[in-house]
């Protein structure tokens, strides 16, 4: 009777246990964690000169977007693999990841703002970024930590 406990698992089950974790996305959260890694080691560095040096804005406004670029990017392709529908906007990327139980719900509502921040970054030029990318450095960064711990766990 016990021997029936200790049987091995099925091949195909045993193989989902051990799957490899896909080598772009690999990749992919090793370049957020690097990025992650830059922002938060210059972090006071960042919030201390955001106001008063224009290159501490440029670099840290960069940074920032590759991070939530890559963030993004990680959602499509996460949703892609999964085999689940295209989203139709990064926001409902991020909010899939919720909706198919990928990531939290409460989470991806909360992380939904980077898909906005990283449009803001992008196209709103001349608009003073100060504020938001302090906001960014004080908050942000910790939600994208936890986002890579979600995204390793899948």
């Amino acid at each position: 009777m016990a021997e029936a406990l200790i049987r091995p698992l099925h091949k195909e089950t045993a193989k989902c246990y051990n799957m490899p974790m896909n080598p772009v996305l690999r990749r992919k959260i090793e370049r957020l964690k690097e990025e992650i890694l830059y922002l938060e080691v210059n972090r006071a560095k960042f919030l201390k000169e955001l106001g008063v040096s224009v290159e501490a804005k440029k670099i840290a406004e960069r940074s920032a977007y590759l991070a939530t670029e890559i963030a993004l990017d990680i959602t499509e392709l996460v949703i892609s693999m999964k085999g689940l529908p295209r989203p139709s906007s990064y926001s409902d990327s991020i909010f899939k990841l919720g909706e198919y139980k990928l990531v939290p719900k409460d989470f991806s509502r909360r992380f939904v703002y980077v898909a906005g921040f990283r449009n803001f970054l992008a196209h709103d030029y001349e608009v003073d970024t100060s504020a938001d990318m302090k906001r960014f450095l004080k908050t942000g960064i910790n939600d994208m930590k936890r986002f890579i711990s979600l995204m390793e766990k899948l």
